[in-house]
Parts: C-alpha cells; structure tokens; sequence
C-alpha cells in the first residue's frame, strides 16, 4: 500500500533534498511493499533494509556518525527507534501520523508507542494527534507544488474519487452506499483507489468504477473532486494531493481537516461522515457554475501554497534536527 506515512515520507525527502540535507530510508525488514519501493526508486531516493531485529537496529546506528538523526514514522518504527537510540545515546525524532487507537495488537503497539513518546523530539500531523502525545508539536503535512493544468469543470458528468485504504476508519462502505444512493443521477460517477479488508464489499454497479492500487501521478486525470468520508484521520496527503493538482475537496469534519477546508469558499466540510451528507455536498457541487468550481479549487490551491508548501515545517525540522547539540 502506499498511504499517508509512505506519501510523506517521499515529501519529507523532496523538502531535505531541497534544503540540501543528507537523508535516506531505512526498513526495519523488507515487507515486500514493491510498489513503494518502486516509487523510491523512481524519486532516486536511497534506501536499505535490515534483517527485522533488533541487534541489527543496533549494529546500524552505531555505525552512523555523531551527526545523523533518526527520525520514525510509524508505531513499530517509533517503538523500536526510540529505544535503539536510548540505548546508544543517538537523537531520535519521531513523527505521530495516525488518528486512530486502533483494536486488538495494533491498540496495544499504539499505546507503547505513545508511552514511549518522552524518549524523542516529536511532531503530530494534527492538533488532535498532538495533544494525546508528551511534548509533541504541530507539524503538518506538507507537498512539493507545482502548478499543474487547470481541472476541466465543464465536462458533463463530475467525477467523485475515493483514493485510499479500503477500511472502516476510512469510510469506503459510506463511499459505495452513496454510490448506490446515486445511481440514477447521470451527471456524477464514482472512481475508487485503493485495497484493503472492505475491497470484497464492493458493489457491482454502473457508476462506481474501482481502479485498485494505482501509482499517485495517474489517480487525478481520472478525477475531479475528492471525496474524504473518513471516520478518522490526522491531516491526510491525498487532500493536499488533491488541491494541489485543482480538485476540489469534499470531507467529513475529522483530524486537522475543518482547519484547512472553510466551507463552500475552498472545498466542502461536511457535519459527519455518512452517505446523505455526501450526496447533499455532491448536489451543491453539481448547482455551482463552472467558473465558481473552478475559483473553488483555485482558492484550496492558494492556501495550499501558503500554508502546505514546506517552508514552515521545513525550519521546525531543522530545530529538531539540530536540538541534539543542547541535550
């Protein structure tokens, strides 16, 4: 899969890179993630992988130089980074992506990763995420913009694009009731990206088109406005993906998102993630003109640019990074 985490890590390369700091990506044990690994290749990002345990954690910190910083991201990454570098006195940095506790083994890896949190220098990708964290600071996403063709609003029939994991936080069963609800209208179709537990769920309907994983750059010709019907989130990529490439943005009021989406000025903020609610922001959607669409997604680009474009987030990393001197 390639998600939130995979889609920042690639950014957090572009931004380094541009700032001219030395950095790469290092795995805990190759998991057979090959589309990733095929996109890392593809960005000339160097990476490596370990042998999955923790004495090669080890063995591979020590051989850095006093310079080098680890920066995790992800709960497994966190736990096992914090520790290594407790141990071998390197600076650790992490960054919390999720917004969701999770059930089972995957609540309990949540919980010791946030007990864990005083070992590092740490950024949440959203106020929300931030305050369940000791010490954590605001650090939100953020993507290399550049300006891409303007989106086609005058075509007849206004594609809705789901683009992520196919689970329930995720929302993707409000996505394939709303597309069911919808079926008659003929001005709107349905484009889904991604896999996941819930892709068995999918209906088999004239309006819904499911495109499975596909590589980032090839998901926005096939859409015009992107639909977030999550039940939880932090600040996701896809929304910035999405502004950035002049869609428009439908979502539901979670994570960092009502702090970036003001209502029918730059995107549509709905109340709560169910499928009426969809349809009603789709329907409003649908009664604006085509130059109102357009000077929608223009706006969400502007602030994309003002807020999203790394160069706040790219001077909070760079006291982190450097806060090692002062320990």
């Amino acid at each position: 899969m390639i998600g939130g985490i995979e889609t920042h890590i690639i950014e957090l390369h572009k931004l380094l890179n541009k700032n001219r700091v030395n950095c790469s990506v290092l795995f805990y044990k190759n998991h057979g993630n090959n589309e990733f690994y095929r996109l890392l290749d593809k960005q000339s990002i160097q990476y490596d992988f370990l042998q999955g345990s923790f004495m090669s954690l080890i063995m591979r910190f020590r051989s850095y130089d006093h310079n080098t910083v680890i920066h995790t991201h992800g709960y497994k990454a966190g736990i096992l980074g914090r520790l290594a570098c407790k141990l071998i006195n390197k600076h650790c940095v992490s960054t919390y992506h999720a917004g969701e506790a999770g059930t089972g083994k995957m609540w309990l890896y949540n919980k010791l990763d946030l007990w864990l949190s005083w070992l590092s220098t740490n950024f949440a990708v959203s106020e929300k995420i931030s305050k369940t964290i000791k010490n954590a600071q605001l650090l939100e996403n953020f993507i290399a913009i550049t300006e891409p063709p303007s989106t086609n609003f005058a075509q007849p029939v206004l594609k809705i694009g789901f683009v992520g994991r196919l689970s329930y936080e995720k929302g993707p069963d409000i996505f394939y009731a709303l597309a069911q609800n919808m079926l008659i209208n003929q001005q709107v179709e349905f484009h889904l990206f991604g896999d996941g537990p819930m892709r068995n769920a999918i209906p088999q309907i004239n309006n819904l088109h499911y495109h499975g994983l596909t590589n980032r750059d090839a998901i926005w010709q096939h859409v015009d406005a992107l639909l977030i019907c999550s039940r939880e989130e932090g600040l996701p990529m896809t929304l910035l993906e999405s502004m950035s490439n002049h869609k428009i943005v439908i979502s539901s009021p979670v994570g960092a998102i009502p702090s970036i989406i003001n209502n029918g000025v730059n995107g549509f903020l709905m109340k709560s993630a169910n499928a009426l609610e969809c349809q009603q922001s789709i329907e409003a959607l649908l009664a604006l003109s085509t130059t109102q669409k357009s000077e929608m997604a223009h706006s969400a680009y502007a602030m994309l640019e003002e807020r999203f474009s790394g160069k706040k987030q790219f001077a909070l990393l760079q006291t982190a990074y450097t806060a090692k001197t002062l320990l």
